[in-house]
């Protein structure tokens, strides 16, 4: 049986930088118009994903002013500091909390709208009215509106995160996904500068900003048909081939020649299985399980605190404060182009080597982190400021050559193909129950007791390597030697409805 994912997916196995280029021009000369719906469409979905992790950075104190002032004006009650503290790990918190019930939101949508819909349509309305929400907080000095906005973005970000690695689907594109979130925070930090929208008067606008990508999604659902997959299932055989003549650009009148000429370009895919199924075979749960521990180790490694609180971070060291502004724009550009080497390292290097080395890398630099921080409170060692901006430098060249983007796939490749889904499955939920932890502790906690606040990073990232030096096999060879028959650049194949619902979110994902 051809089966595949639930709308139009990009297989660009192979097609990575270097010697790799010319054969994902030569995709993109083929079917372009595919290509670039695929590439619009990540861009207004995935973008203001990293938008909103990284834009309250910045911002961070002239935000903190302006809910304290709201309580003293409204309630006649002034924050203390640690109340502040707790307030503002919640509000950053609250994205990865609003991801989790996007996952849970994820089937009912997809069965009564489809992907198409649910993604360019359901997540955009999401983001829409959250960045309206956010910025009603501040026109309206309402800070409720703020965490009731924040927890919608995050909405948007787990329908997000559910689909587009379906779109783009397979092999180490997938860091594709890790790139777009690195343009989006990018992006964030330097419209956050206080010349530019992150002022006492604007930062209204900043967070209103996202809503832009969300009207060019919502719009473009209205102009790009329903997949043939969900026009299949539905027996909708005209309008499907209408679809496929779409997406493919294929120039044939005959719905039944159409279907045809679609089934050559399908890839043949095993029918996925059910959650529980798969944690009831003892070899493919131990896959599953590694596969979460690889997507906790992404996150316990310290990268959403670094993206969340990097200008606290830099304060609390004593770093030159006229540059304090700027890192976080300085950062996101130095992930960019440190992940694009990544892209060939995951084929040419192994997954394995380069996951454990690059966390290693990550485990120093929390190590580095703490030594400096209790290091720079003397102001005699004023060095020690500058070797943290170093030690910052350095975990970003370990977390984006390897750490963050290896993740994202990892989890499919640890289990057989028909367990693909369900791996994933658990390793997102893991990765964003991870996100709301560690950026709900961290802030309270180096606020509290300054640099011992990294232990909250250097242990479980010291477990987690030691568990995977153990127990990590080598997943390239493996995944190579899939059968990949009729792959095509893009595919839109037909599944048997309910298999990817029931199997990856309904008995994983509503756990959360």
């Amino acid at each position: 049986m051809k089966m595949s994912s639930a709308f139009p997916s990009i297989d660009l196995q192979g097609t990575v930088v270097g010697s790799h280029i010319s054969e994902l021009m030569r995709y993109a000369e083929v079917q372009g118009r595919v290509v670039l719906l695929a590439l619009f469409i990540s861009l207004c979905t995935v973008l203001p994903v990293g938008f909103n992790m990284v834009v309250l950075n910045v911002p961070e104190q002239i935000i903190q002013t302006a809910i304290n002032d709201s309580f003293h004006s409204t309630h006649g009650i002034v924050l203390g500091t640690s109340g502040l503290n707790i307030i503002w790990s919640i509000l950053v918190a609250s994205q990865s909390i609003g991801a989790l019930i996007g996952c849970v939101l994820v089937i009912p949508l997809d069965r009564h709208f489809g992907a198409k819909s649910s993604l360019l349509a359901a997540a955009s309305i999401c983001l829409m009215i959250g960045s309206l929400s956010m910025a009603v907080a501040q026109w309206l000095t309402f800070p409720i509106a703020l965490l009731f906005g924040r927890i919608l973005s995050g909405i948007h970000t787990g329908l997000v995160c559910a689909f587009v690695p379906l779109f783009i689907q397979e092999g180490s594109l997938s860091c594709s996904i890790h790139i777009g979130v690195c343009v989006g925070t990018a992006l964030a930090a330097l419209l956050s500068l206080p010349f530019m929208l992150g002022s006492a008067n604007t930062w209204g606008l900043l967070l209103l900003f996202p809503a832009v990508f969300g009207v060019a999604a919502l719009t473009s659902s209205f102009f790009v048909p329903d997949t043939p997959n969900r026009l299949l299932q539905q027996g909708a055989y005209t309008q499907a081939a209408h679809s496929i003549r779409f997406y493919y650009d294929i120039d044939v009148d005959d719905v039944e020649d159409a279907i045809k000429e679609y089934w050559k370009l399908v890839p043949e895919t095993p029918q996925q299985i059910p959650v529980s199924t798969a944690l009831g075979n003892p070899a493919i749960a131990r896959g599953i399980l590694l596969g979460g521990i690889v997507s906790a180790t992404q996150i316990f490694s310290g990268s959403m605190a670094t993206v969340s609180y990097s200008t606290t971070m830099f304060t609390s060291v004593s770093f030159f404060e006229g540059l304090i502004p700027f890192l976080p724009a300085l950062g996101s550009i130095i992930s960019i182009i440190l992940t694009l080497p990544s892209l060939q390292l995951v084929e040419s290097y192994g997954r394995r080597p380069l996951l454990l080395k690059t966390l290693a890398l990550c485990l120093i630099s929390d190590v580095l982190f703490l030594i400096f921080s209790l290091l720079a409170v003397n102001p005699e060692d004023w060095w020690a400021s500058w070797l943290f901006g170093l030690t910052f430098l350095l975990y970003g060249v370990g977390y984006n050559l390897g750490t963050g983007p290896v993740a994202y796939f990892l989890a499919a490749e640890l289990v057989p193909p028909e367990a693909a889904t369900a791996s994933l499955g658990v390793a997102v939920a893991v990765n964003w129950a991870s996100s709301s932890l560690t950026t709900f502790l961290f802030y309270p906690l180096n606020q509290s007791i300054g640099g011992w606040s990294y232990i909250l990073f250097i242990i479980p990232s010291a477990i987690f390597l030691v568990i995977l030096w153990r127990f990590l096999p080598e997943t390239r060879q493996q995944y190579a030697q899939r059968p990949t028959e009729n792959a095509s650049f893009c595919e839109i194949a037909p599944m048997p409805y309910g298999t990817f619902e029931e199997g990856l979110l309904a008995e994983q994902l509503t756990k959360f």
